[in-house]
């Protein structure tokens, strides 16, 4: 058996020292002794086949066989003509090595770097649904507290209409010029949602911030066309109530609504889809769900 050195090795496999140690170790090979030089680690010639076959690695060169060393030849000599042939060959693998120690470092940071972008996203889409849950819980809150105030009202109402005489209505004064909204006034009602309410006529009334009552027919292309210039907006139907928001820039709507300071989601589809069928079987299912904890 022809022994080869280490460095010798790592040319024909086309691999640095470290390498070559790793996959000896995982071969459960181990490093013999030259038999010229002690100084010297290296292999036989079926281990490094046997490497080359375990790593798919072709074998770049053959090595030479060793002659054999004539009598009068010390082993002095040989192994200082040995340590020569191991420098040599010692610059070979230099730039395969350094390539590679490259190509890990650039791959390493590219990881690193989608590792932080879906963190980022990740910590963007919680903020996201923080902010919705906390503007739906004070939605939450003062719709509550106005449905609990609505039978007095109405009950103080039909008194009051009761006791009052009934008046010749005189002609209105003349329409006073509305006044110009502070920034203070415009910045709130950008913060207010849109709203589609079910009035006590039956009717549906779509209420934008900026521009008051909408005449819109429910269903309508002009119906789908408002919707798909929202983010988000309130649903008050007759079975249930929540809020809508739209996925990032999709076309894709959902359902919120919190009870007891749980979320509950709903998926209520496309934009194309969203007709007012649809918006009350979802509250129904929202309402049902509340009902039933």
């Amino acid at each position: 058996m022809t022994p080869i050195a280490q460095m010798e090795c790592c040319t024909m496999l086309g691999i640095g020292p470290k390498t070559l140690r790793n996959w000896l170790r995982h071969a459960n090979m181990q490093f013999s002794i030259h038999p010229t030089d002690a100084r010297l680690k290296c292999l036989m010639v079926e281990q490094v086949q046997q490497l080359a076959a375990l790593h798919a690695r072709p074998l770049q060169m053959s090595p030479p066989a060793s002659p054999a060393l004539p009598a009068d030849v010390t082993p002095r000599a040989s192994s200082q003509g040995q340590t020569a042939a191991a420098q040599a060959n010692k610059a070979l693998p230099v730039s395969a090595t350094s390539s590679l120690s490259e190509e890990a470092e650039l791959r390493k940071a590219v990881c690193g770097l989608e590792a932080k972008v879906l963190t980022l996203q990740e910590q963007l889409t919680h903020l996201t649904f923080e902010l919705l849950r906390e503007r739906t819980e004070r939605y939450e809150q003062r719709l509550s507290a106005l449905e609990a105030l609505r039978p007095q009202h109405a009950a103080r109402s039909s008194s009051a209409q009761e006791l009052v005489p009934v008046v010749e209505q005189r002609p209105s004064s003349p329409s006073v010029p509305e006044r110009a909204l502070q920034p203070a006034e415009l910045l709130a009602r950008s913060r207010i949602l849109p709203r589609i309410e079910y009035g006590t006529q039956g009717l549906y009334v779509l209420i934008c911030p900026q521009e008051g009552v909408l005449s819109v027919t429910l269903d309508s292309p002009e119906w789908f066309d408002w919707l798909a210039s929202l983010a988000s907006f309130r649903f008050l139907g007759s079975q249930g109530r929540f809020t809508a928001y739209r996925e990032g820039q999709t076309r894709t709507w959902k359902a919120y609504r919190t009870f007891h300071g749980r979320p509950h989601r709903r998926y209520l589809g496309i934009t194309d889809r969203l007709t007012i069928a649809r918006l009350e079987h979802v509250a129904a299912s929202l309402q049902s769900e509340m009902t039933s904890l």
